[in-house]
């Protein structure tokens, strides 16, 4: 696992990283997010607690869906991403996300092994 420090990313012994939101860029994000399955929680508008394991690994999209999101507007404080376990019959969907919403953000998969 990679730990929140003082750095972006601290690895320990699990293979994941968890990314420390103070220091994190919109860029740093995406990138976990292209590498691999990420588990991110939020806290919405209404106040609840959301845990979305998502992606922009294409492996793990549908392909004729893999470039949808380009219907998305872009906004700096918005992270498209395709949501694992979305209500589309065959288990994804492309969703938003508010970067300032985020209260944990950990790479699950794909995560490169140091020795």
């Amino acid at each position: 696992m990679i730990e929140a420090s003082n750095n972006k990313l601290k690895r320990t012994n699990n293979d994941t990283i968890l990314v420390n939101l103070k220091n994190v860029t919109r860029a740093g994000l995406n990138k976990c997010l292209k590498n691999g399955i990420c588990e991110i929680k939020t806290t919405t508008s209404k106040g609840e607690k959301e845990v979305i394991y998502c992606t922009l690994k294409e492996f793990h999209m549908e392909s004729e869906k893999a470039n949808d999101w380009v219907d998305y507007p872009y906004e700096s404080n918005i992270l498209v991403v395709w949501d694992m376990n979305g209500d589309e019959w065959r288990g994804g969907k492309w969703t938003q996300i508010h970067i300032n919403n985020i209260t944990h953000f950990e790479q699950l998969t794909g995560a490169v092994r140091t020795s």
